[in-house]
């Protein structure tokens, strides 16, 4: 992990054990001083995003529930999985409904 990582990392581990210890990007970014990458904290969402793909990190987030925190049991582990799995299945629902509408089209 790079150094922005490491100490999202350890402010996870410090202050986000479990979900309701979550910690939103804003606060993540403003304590751990990271650049925002953009209104939405893209930085680091993008951080975080790396640091599961490619360092092993258990982290956790839901959509209608803001804030990122380390995945403590496999309960939590369950309630992020089947959120990502059905945010998959609208946007692929989305994908199917705008191919109908375009061989709809007059």
């Amino acid at each position: 992990m790079n150094e922005e990582q490491q100490q999202i990392w350890q402010y996870l581990q410090n202050n986000a054990i479990g979900r309701n210890n979550r910690n939103t990007t804003s606060e993540i970014r403003d304590d751990c001083f990271i650049e925002s990458g953009g209104p939405t904290n893209e930085h680091v969402r993008d951080l975080v995003r790396d640091m599961i793909f490619d360092h092993g990190c258990c982290i956790g987030s839901l959509m209608w529930d803001g804030g990122y925190w380390i995945i403590n049991d496999e309960d939590e582990l369950d309630e992020v999985v089947d959120s990502l799995r059905s945010r998959a299945n609208s946007i692929n629902e989305r994908a199917d409904m705008l191919i109908q509408n375009w061989g709809n089209r007059h």
